[in-house]
């Protein structure tokens, strides 16, 4: 998966807290989309089809796509914040939060179109006073 077009927007919040709002590009959201769609289709076993070869149409059909973009999601949250650390030189302490609830963004997202997220954490207090 490529790394170009991350936006980060970081702004500080009280107790070493920051709130961290990431925008990815709608190419690498459909190739998290895509790639959550394989993982999962090599996963399930259906009588009539070789495992890895079900067409992607009968996977959404027995998965449900709700359940793909989630997938699709979990994985770039995670991809997105671990580049966001380095990108930014982050010193986070504790696990980063989504703001909003997955469901919520399962909802409005689209892998053709980019998707934007907030992601809380705590930090050391060091890096909270160089962005202050």
């Amino acid at each position: 998966m490529t790394k170009a077009g991350l936006k980060v927007k970081i702004n500080a919040l009280p107790d070493n807290h920051i709130s961290i709002e990431l925008e990815v590009p709608a190419a690498r959201c459909k190739s998290s989309y895509d790639a959550a769609l394989s993982r999962l289709g090599s996963a399930i076993r259906l009588p009539g089809f070789r495992p890895g070869k079900i067409p992607k149409q009968v996977i959404i059909q027995q998965i449900g796509i709700a359940r793909i973009k989630a997938a699709a999601l979990e994985k770039l949250i995670d991809m997105t914040w671990k580049e966001a650390i380095v990108q930014e030189s982050i010193e986070p302490i504790s696990e980063a939060q989504l703001k909003e609830e997955l469901q919520t963004l399962v909802d409005r997202f689209s892998p053709d179109r980019s998707v934007t997220f907030t992601l809380e954490a705590e930090v050391a207090a060091a890096n909270k006073q160089e962005e202050e």
